[in-house]
């Protein structure tokens, strides 16, 4: 855990589901696309994670396969759920 302002926060572990969900949720949160629908956004920032998955990182197949899967896990929980902004997470994840 990281001690952050006097307060405890949890870390998540990258190539984790919920290492990318928070990456997906950060993204939008900046690139806030005005026009794009909510599944568009989400489909443009999968791809630029997949896309560094793929060509950029150098890791051990097996690893990449599995944050492949995981990338596609997060994936399919922000397109069923309404996604808020990462402020409003942060907020919430405080133990």
């Amino acid at each position: 855990m990281d001690k952050e302002g006097g307060e405890f926060k949890m870390t998540v572990l990258f190539g984790t589901v919920e290492y990318f969900e928070q990456e997906m949720l950060r993204h939008l949160e900046i690139c806030q696309m005005g026009k794009w629908t909510k599944e568009d956004e989400i489909s443009l920032i999968y791809s630029r994670l997949e896309n560094e998955i793929l060509f950029d990182f150098v890791c051990d197949e097996k690893v990449r396969i599995e944050c492949l899967k995981n990338l596609a896990y997060a994936d399919k929980r922000l397109r069923v759920k309404d996604y808020q902004p990462i402020n409003d997470i942060e907020k919430h994840s405080l133990v």
